[in-house]
């Protein structure tokens, strides 16, 4: 299908990225992830406010100078006056900047593909989705562990109903990145960017888009214990969250970056009345399914069993892992594709249908804000979404 619909299209979809310039970690993600299925060509940025590292990116990455732009504005001025323009533009630097740059780009008639989180606040958020909803483009938000092919077994086996009822959600993301010290310059929690939220953001929307991707429920009230586990630290740096579902299961969500030792440290488990199943990213190629009054079975990605979604996922067989890079690269390929459909005048929905997009930004931030109200007034908030 992708061949096909490539074929029709003629060309390679084109596609810019503002930041992510050398040094930062996630533009090399977003690099790898857009080549790996040859449906995109990056082929212009703004990849730094440092005019030499703007440069060297470009040149890194063959993009050519007169592609290469001081900024966001410069780029959106230069490619809407060629013939050639780019099809997309990602959206790499730090969450403060997202909205007035993914607002600017809509405007202008451009697709985004936007870091996490979408912005660095609630009502940021929902001003993107207004550009969104009033520009006719589309855009994805890269929640890239919605790619892993067992992420999307677990939320296909929760859809069709196999765990029954569903009851609890737990979901965490606690990692050890500040636990033993604290660079300078570290944003998500000296609070010169996103302030006393911006690593909660950061790490926490991670986790509680997963609880509610595969649980397939909407989260509907947060009670939150916030803490700054070092007390050096601006930004909260440790979220407890309790939540509500609605279809009544209730949830835990906990994101930090104080678990000393922790390598990466996010996980999900669903339980229903007729079983659970538990994803751990440090073990990403396997599912457990615990059917109850059954023995445990541990389902592999690829292996008997595998849903049509985790199979559409996996790029190789049992036993030959895929990773993070390769789960990236399944949000890139589906939004390729979802593109390709619209320009063919097909129904693009099936390659959007585990897509994050606008929406899981509004409410992912949403739910930070709820958690920070619900911290000073002691007791759990409705969503405001």
């Amino acid at each position: 299908m992708a061949a096909t619909l490539l074929e029709r299209f003629g060309r390679r979809l084109r596609v810019a990225m503002i930041g992510g310039g050398i040094g930062s970690y996630i533009g090399e993600t977003h690099a790898i992830a857009l080549r790996t299925d040859g449906l995109w060509d990056l082929v212009a940025g703004a990849f730094s406010r440092t005019p030499a590292t703007n440069a060297a990116t470009a040149r890194s990455w063959l993009v050519a100078p007169d592609r290469t732009y001081a900024d966001h504005r410069t780029l959106i001025a230069g490619e809407s006056a060629r013939a050639d323009r780019v099809d997309a533009v990602i959206v790499a630097t730090r969450p403060a900047g997202h909205a007035e740059i993914a607002c600017d780009l809509l405007a202008a008639g451009f697709h985004v593909i936007c870091e996490k989180p979408l912005t660095d606040t609630a009502a940021g958020a929902r001003r993107v989705a207004a550009a969104v909803a009033g520009s006719g483009r589309r855009l994805m938000l890269t929640h890239c562990y919605s790619g892993y092919p067992m992420v999307r077994q677990a939320r296909e086996m929760v859809a069709r109903g196999d765990l029954g009822r569903i009851t609890l959600v737990e979901s965490r993301f606690a990692g050890g990145m500040y636990a033993a010290s604290t660079p300078p310059g570290s944003w998500r929690v000296d609070g010169t960017e996103g302030g006393v939220t911006a690593l909660i953001a950061d790490l926490g929307t991670h986790a509680l888009h997963l609880a509610e991707f595969v649980a397939g429920r909407r989260i509907t009230t947060v009670g939150a214990d916030l803490a700054r586990v070092d007390p050096a630290h601006v930004a909260f740096d440790n979220a407890y969250l309790t939540l509500g579902f609605d279809g009544g299961a209730r949830g835990r969500c906990w994101s930090t970056s104080q678990a000393a030792g922790a390598t990466h440290g996010l996980a999900v488990t669903v339980y229903g009345d007729r079983g659970s199943l538990a994803w751990d990213h440090d073990t990403p190629e396997t599912l457990w399914w615990r059917a109850a009054g059954e023995p445990d079975r541990l389902l592999t990605k690829a292996g008997p069993g595998a849903t049509p979604a985790a199979t559409a996922a996996s790029r190789f067989t049992a036993g030959h892992p895929d990773g993070y890079a390769l789960a990236f690269a399944n949000l890139y390929r589906d939004f390729a594709l979802a593109l390709l459909a619209d320009a063919s005048g097909e129904d693009p929905a099936p390659y959007l249908a585990d897509l994050p997009g606008v929406d899981d930004g509004v409410r992912t931030l949403a739910l930070v804000e709820a958690a920070v109200r619900s911290d000073e007034a002691g007791r759990p908030v409705c969503i405001d979404t």
